[in-house]
């Protein structure tokens, strides 16, 4: 050969595909059942234009189905999620978790006593579950909202006294910074 490269061939469109072997059979049944049922309807009593366009339609609907069925997915790119804590997805699940009946759920309470222990112990070195630390905890936070926070199960806490627990964790800092 003389060494210019070999054109490749070029892909089919996707009309021209379905003129393939593979595919051509299919069309021409969905073209048949297309005219018989544009027949059926025609017999039934629709005039001929209004039976040509059901025959059209189902054609239309069938072909295209077909070659939807063939052809190669489309996936777009998409980015790797980062979830972090606190990002918009939390705070919207627990917004929502927070309207039930009858108090604030247990998952809102566990979701913000780990809020607590993570800058509790980041911030200020201090595990909320150590009790030699409980004095140290209650100094920075109201001792209302450390028993709120100790109990393991707290039916019935009302939105009011869930608000308060949560402006404390927020005057403790952000968890992305040490105190000075």
């Amino acid at each position: 050969m003389s060494g210019l490269p070999t054109p490749r061939p070029r892909p089919l469109r996707p009309v021209l595909r379905l003129l393939q072997p593979p595919l051509r059979r299919l069309l021409v049944l969905v073209l048949i059942a297309a005219a018989v049922i544009g027949g059926i309807v025609w017999y039934f009593g629709l005039a001929v234009p209004g039976a040509v366009l059901v025959a059209v339609a189902v054609a239309a609907v069938g072909s295209t189905w077909i070659a939807v069925q063939e052809a190669d997915a489309v996936e777009w790119p998409t980015k790797p999620a980062h979830r972090s804590p606190g990002a918009r997805r939390d705070v919207e699940t627990l917004s929502w978790s927070m309207k039930t009946r009858g108090g604030v759920h247990e998952k809102t309470l566990a979701r913000a006593r780990e809020a607590a222990r993570h800058r509790l112990l980041f911030l200020y070195g201090l595990d909320l579950y150590d009790p030699a630390n409980r004095d140290e905890i209650e100094r920075l936070l109201a001792p209302g909202v450390v028993r709120v926070l100790l109990t393991p199960r707290h039916s019935n806490l009302d939105l009011v006294s869930f608000t308060r627990l949560l402006g404390a964790l927020e005057a403790l800092g952000a968890p992305t910074e040490r105190p000075s």
